[in-house]
């Protein structure tokens, strides 16, 4: 019964670190880019719609190049890393939907895939990844 317990704080504790992790991202990405490059590692990689860029500073300064945005989240789901694959290092993983209205662009639905890991007492982005979805009719 302990393990079950200790699972379910576990996956609780990653959701609500995901939820607050989010709402942080997408208020930078949004409002303050300028502050993006502490969110990432200096080691981050991002994949943005087929585009790596790999490091926190070359990260902020391709974000800051999109045009100004605003994000809508319709769901997120969070997953606790299992501490075997990570040495012990708390780690997330974190699913976002939702949709994005870039300047004088119709709106555009969005999944985004975050591994997020504590550094010190922050929660870092490890790697990124964004895609633009399509409707299939």
């Amino acid at each position: 019964m302990a393990v079950a317990i200790d699972k379910k704080v576990l996956i609780d504790e990653a959701c609500s670190t995901a939820l607050e992790f989010t709402k942080l991202y997408y208020d930078c990405l949004d409002k303050k880019r300028n502050l993006l490059c502490k969110l990432y590692m200096e080691t981050a990689v991002l994949v943005w719609n087929g585009n790596s860029v790999s490091g926190n500073m070359q990260i902020q300064s391709f974000l800051e190049k999109l045009p100004a945005s605003d994000h809508q989240i319709v769901s997120l789901d969070a997953q606790p890393i299992h501490e075997e694959a990570i040495k012990g290092q708390p780690t997330v993983m974190a699913v976002i939907a939702g949709i994005v209205r870039f300047e004088k662009k119709p709106a555009q639905p969005f999944c985004q895939n975050f591994l997020i890991t504590a550094q010190d007492t922050k929660w870092k982005v490890v790697s990124d990844c964004l895609r633009f979805q399509q409707v299939l009719s």
